[in-house]
This record gives structure tokens, C-alpha cells and sequence, in this order.
């Protein structure tokens, strides 16, 4: 196809920082699928897509906190053809502690796990071509991660759901610093990108009881601050991980293309180790017999 950059895929891509990640990269002449559950909203963001570029754009529906839905999408995906950019921009944060269909704590299925086994099933091609770029979406909530271990998927102790949600959005900053050393010499290249805090549904859907004491007592700056930074803004961050060529593998890329500092406990061999581990035993029966790096 002519004027097309290459092929892109945004999980959580009819609204939000997804829908404004796919239209930035579909500006710049990416053929764009945007991953979500609601076929309407998909449709709508499809046809803006469309606007915005040059390539092709579709809609792929997909439940991703099903690790069978991820499965699915996989394959699909596969079967159109490889994958240039894959930006694992869903996830999701809960006031109340529940489970998905597989029996895994909603915002670690989501905003972690998804992700990881997406990825893991589509490294592969990337590989074997030799060129890829995978960004997935980190998080301010990470400085204020639970700590319960991350050889486990349940938090110790009460749950509130901005802690937990930093928990899963920990382990996938630290699952994506273990990729970008497998990667190394491949030609596929692996890192982060964090939005900032921005008005998007699921930031305004926060209320005080998603947070433990002291914090609670902040939650109206929290808000308040949502405003202070346009989705457009936030997706920024996106699109300059998923497109330039001056980024690091395993950095995180913060708006408008401003480093951020990793988390050292995301950078912690113990820790990527347990996380890789616990990981692939949750997706064991949807991964492949081999992967990507690994001894």
C-alpha cells in the first residue's frame, strides 16, 4: 500500500488516550487497528481514523480481560498480516475488588496481563522479521503500588483499587524492562510510555474509597489535576515511543517526549524474575512452548 508508514495496533483504542494514540499514529500514515468491546464506539473511531490519514484503519472487537479474548485477537491479528507497532494502551482500574471470567483480579487481568500475553504472542513474528516496536502504557500509580509481592496476583490487606492498580501497572513496567534486555540484537525494541494523569473515563470514574489513608485526604487535587492535561497531550507519549527513533529500549517516554525515571523496582532482576514467572504460569496454556529470549 502506498503512503503507508507501517501497521499499528491499540488495544483500548475507541476512546481516550487509545482513540487519540490511533489517530495520531494513523496521521502519520500508520494503518491503524484499534482494539476494543463496544462495536459502536469502534466504529465511530474507525471512521475518524480514516479521517486522519492516508492508510486503512479498522476495528477488531475483543474482550481483554479474557486471556481466551487475548488469545483470539492474537490470532487474528497473525492472520492479517505482521505487525509493525503494537501499543498495549488498555487497562483498567476498580473501586471494588473482582475477578474475570479466568479468576484473576480485574485490574492485574487487565492492565497487566492482557498486555503481556499479547505481546508475548506476537513477539515472535516481530523477531523472525527483525523490526518491531512494543509500547506499553505505564503509570504515575506506580509510585504508590501496593506492596505485597509480585510473586502473587492478590494484594495482602484491604483493597483499594488506585493501589492495586499501580500494583499491576508495576509489574507490567518491570515485565517490559525484563522484554527490552531479551530483545536486545533482534531488531524489535520494547519500552513504556506514561501519560500523565488526564480526564479519560476511567480517570473520572476515581472516588476517594479506591484510596488507602493518607492519600484519601489528597484525592481532590488528584481529580482536579485530571483536567490540567488534554487526552491529546497525554497520547503524546504514545506516539513518540511508537515512532521515534531516539528512544531507549526499556525507558519510559513521558508527554511530549520527556524522559521518565523507571521505577528501580521495576529494574530489580528478583522482581522481573518473579513477574516473568508468575506471568507465564497465569497464561501457560495460551503460550507458545517457546519464548523469545528466554534460556
Amino acid at each position: 500500500m502506498k503512503n503507508v508508514a507501517g501497521t499499528a495496533v491499540v488495544t483500548g483504542g475507541t476512546g481516550g488516550i487509545g482513540l487519540a494514540t490511533a489517530r495520531g499514529l494513523a496521521g502519520q500514515g500508520y494503518a491503524v487497528t484499534i482494539v476494543g468491546r463496544d462495536p459502536g464506539r469502534g466504529a465511530t473511531a474507525r471512521a475518524e481514523l480514516a479521517a486522519a490519514g492516508p492508510a486503512p484503519a479498522r476495528f477488531v472487537r475483543a474482550d481483554l480481560s479474557s486471556l481466551t479474548g487475548v488469545s483470539d485477537l492474537a490470532a487474528t491479528l497473525r492472520a492479517s498480516g505482521p505487525v509493525d507497532v503494537l501499543v498495549n494502551n488498555v487497562g483498567g482500574s476498580y473501586r471494588r475488588h473482582g475477578l474475570t471470567t479466568d479468576g484473576i483480579e480485574a485490574a492485574f487481568a487487565l492492565s497487566h496481563l492482557s498486555g503481556y500475553l499479547l505481546t508475548e504472542l506476537l513477539v515472535g513474528d516481530m523477531v523472525d522479521r527483525g523490526r518491531g516496536r512494543i509500547v506499553n502504557l505505564s503509570s504515575g500509580a506506580v509510585r504508590v503500588a501496593d506492596r505485597t509481592p509480585l510473586d502473587r496476583v492478590e494484594v495482602s490487606g484491604r483493597y483499594f483499587g488506585f493501589t492495586a492498580y499501580g500494583r499491576a501497572k508495576l509489574a507490567n513496567l518491570a515485565y517490559t524492562t525484563g522484554l527490552a534486555r531479551r530483545l536486545r540484537g533482534t531488531g524489535v525494541t520494547a519500552l513504556s510510555a506514561d501519560p500523565g494523569g488526564t480526564a479519560t473515563d476511567m480517570g473520572r470514574s476515581m472516588r476517594p474509597d479506591s484510596f488507602p489513608w493518607p492519600m484519601k485526604l489528597a484525592f481532590p487535587l488528584i481529580y482536579v489535576n485530571l483536567y490540567r492535561t488534554s487526552v491529546t497531550t497525554a497520547a503524546s507519549s504514545s506516539i513518540i515511543a511508537a515512532t521515534s527513533d531516539q528512544v531507549e529500549p526499556g525507558s519510559i517516554v513521558g508527554v511530549r517526549g520527556r524522559r521518565r525515571a523507571v521505577d528501580p523496582r521495576a529494574t530489580d532482576p528478583a522482581t522481573i524474575a518473579a513477574v516473568t514467572a508468575l506471568s507465564r504460569e497465569l497464561c501457560a496454556r495460551h503460550l507458545p512452548q517457546e519464548t523469545v529470549g528466554t534460556p
